[in-house]
């Protein structure tokens, strides 16, 4: 699973791949890879948001971290869940890129109120869409370009038509944003899913050094 752990100073959290322990409910654990998470710096005054990605449905959770186990474990108590579906048509990755929402209407003929563009940052990446975090909301069902520069060597930048699947406010100036590709070519779509396995090749070389780290 992956969390958004806050850190001092710093208004963006840090997303880490990492493991889940059981405890007494509603307390859990989060074990990370050694190195990956400078514990020192995590502001327990903040939230940490918690992804668990099931078959069917993701289940995002906001914890309070109560006490910082050793240099690689935290402590959290659960306070509130959601459980969103997921459409499994494509299978998707954690992915860390930028992106950028815009109007779909052409500059030259857009007005005043219709020239707008988000900046932020991808969550997971799929074949039919990304999950991203903005700064500012976006409706259900807008209509959106998408402009997504994919974490790969060669930083390809896809451009592609959407609309806004769903928008949850997580914090104070922290909305995810799910973004449903509606008209993406073909070309484009072969590059999202290569890349998409390439990052689950990854993710699946951590989890095997993550297994077999040895105990401190």
């Amino acid at each position: 699973m992956r969390a958004a752990v806050p850190l001092l100073g710093v208004t963006e959290k840090e997303r880490v791949h990492c493991f889940f322990g059981k405890t007494a409910p509603p307390e859990f654990t989060l074990t990370f890879p050694y190195g990956a998470l400078a514990v020192d710096q995590v502001d327990a005054s903040r939230t940490c948001m918690v992804m668990i990605d099931l078959t069917n449905q993701t289940i995002s959770v906001s914890a309070d971290i109560s006490r910082i186990v050793d240099p690689w474990t935290l402590e959290l108590i659960a306070r509130e869940s959601v459980v969103h579906a997921q459409n499994r048509s494509y299978f998707r990755v954690d992915a860390t890129a930028k992106v950028a929402a815009s109007s779909p209407v052409p500059e030259s003929t857009a007005d005043e109120g219709e020239r707008w563009r988000l900046q932020g940052d991808t969550i997971d990446l799929s074949g039919s869409g990304v999950l991203c975090s903005f700064s500012e909301p976006l409706e259900k069902d807008k209509k959106v370009k998408i402009e997504l520069a994919l974490p790969t060597r060669d930083i390809d930048v896809i451009m592609a038509l959407g609309h806004v699947a769903r928008c949850r406010q997580i914090e104070k100036q922290l909305y995810h944003v799910a973004l449903h590709f509606d008209l993406l070519d073909s070309e484009s779509q072969d590059k999202i899913m290569a890349c998409c396995f390439e990052l689950q090749r990854r993710h699946l070389r951590m989890r095997v050094l993550l297994e077999n780290q040895p105990a401190q």
